[in-house]
Formats: structure tokens, sequence, C-alpha cells
């Protein structure tokens, strides 16, 4: 009967502790783990924005002293640089990415891809506040899971640019949303990102209207 009343004593107190040590430390992983994930979205989209082909001739119609957008092809760029940015999470997510480019980010994605979505391993020692322990201890991995990745809007701006020039530039507004698998932590993370597309100078009379 002693013994079977140590064993729940010993069993209450290491649920209390496993209990405590959650509490402590899960905001500390949070914050690590959406940092990490964040800098992985931040290459992920730089690797985009360097393969993307854009024809800038098909972007704007000039035609008395003013500009039109096209916008079937800014939306064709638009909804092709979502897809991308979709299928390359998937496939680093699977296992089954495999571009090799001249992108300075591909190097970061393939080694990703190797370990099937996981972003970073974090020593155990770098979520305390001792600098001595940093780099020690066990790592723990972060990992995501694709949820959805939907764009809320195309914005297009023309600027006068100098005496004579115009600024274009295009940016697409993405919002991404991944799922955080870390040990004692599965949130979701949610982040607005701002790619600008096309930023052009053109030369010609400065307008004083123009359409979008």
């Amino acid at each position: 009967m002693m013994k079977k009343g140590k064993y729940i004593l010993i069993m209450l107190s290491l649920f209390i502790c496993a209990y405590l040590f959650s509490n402590r430390m899960t905001p500390r992983i949070e914050n690590i783990a959406s940092k990490e994930i964040n800098q992985f979205i931040q290459i992920l989209i730089n690797h985009t924005s360097f393969t993307q082909k854009i024809d800038t001739h098909k972007l704007y119609k000039k035609e008395n002293n003013s500009i039109s957008f096209q916008m079937n092809y800014i939306n064709d760029i638009a909804s092709n640089y979502i897809h991308n940015l979709e299928e390359t999470l998937l496939k680093l997510e699977e296992g089954s990415y495999q571009e090799n480019n001249h992108s300075p980010y591909n190097k970061k994605l393939l080694k990703i891809n190797q370990q099937k979505g996981i972003v970073a391993r974090i020593p155990i020692g770098s979520l305390t506040n001792n600098i001595f322990l940093q780099d020690r201890g066990p790592s723990f991995s972060i990992k995501y899971k694709t949820l959805s990745l939907t764009s809320s809007n195309i914005d297009k701006k023309i600027k006068n640019y100098g005496i004579n020039h115009l600024a274009i530039s295009i940016d697409l507004n993405v919002t991404i949303v991944l799922q955080i698998l870390v040990p004692l932590y599965h949130e979701h993370f949610k982040e607005n990102y701002t790619i600008p597309l096309v930023y052009e100078v053109i030369e010609g009379e400065v307008p004083s209207w123009y359409q979008n």
C-alpha cells in the first residue's frame, strides 16, 4: 500500500514539474519558433522573387500621356507567384523539392527539404537566460505544416520621379498561414507579407492624370 502511495506521489511530482516547466518555457519556445518560421518565409519569398520571370513591357500601356496597367498579365504574375510559393512549401514539407538553381537562398531550402520541413534545430540551453548554456543540451526541432496561402490584393502605384520620369511599382500582398510543430507548442503562424514584384522607372512626359 505504501509502495502504491509512493508511486502516486512520484508521478504527481513529475506531472507538476512538467506542468511548471511547460508554463515557463512555452512563451520562450513560441518566440523562438515564430522568429525561425518568419526567417524561413523571408528566404522562401526572396528565392521565389529571384526565380520569377517578368516581362516589364507587358505590365502597362502608355497612350496619349496616360498609363494603364495591363491587369490580365499582372494577375497572371500574381497567380504564378502564389502557386510557386505554395508548391515550394508543400514540396519542402514532404521532402520532394529538387530545384537546383543559382538562387543564393536555394542551399538553405535544400537543407530544409532533406529534413522534410524542419526549419531549425534549437538547443534546449537557448531557452535559458544563461549565456553559458546557449548551445548546450539536446536540440528540439521547429517544423511547419502548410495550412493556407492566399493573396489579399495587388497594390499598383505610379509616382513622379524627377522632372520627366515615372516610377511604376507593383506589390503583391500575401497572407501565409502555417502550423508550427514544436514540443509543448503547436500553434498557428499567420503573417502578412508585402512582396515587391516590379519597380521600374520609365522616361516620358509627366502626366497630369493616370488610370489604373
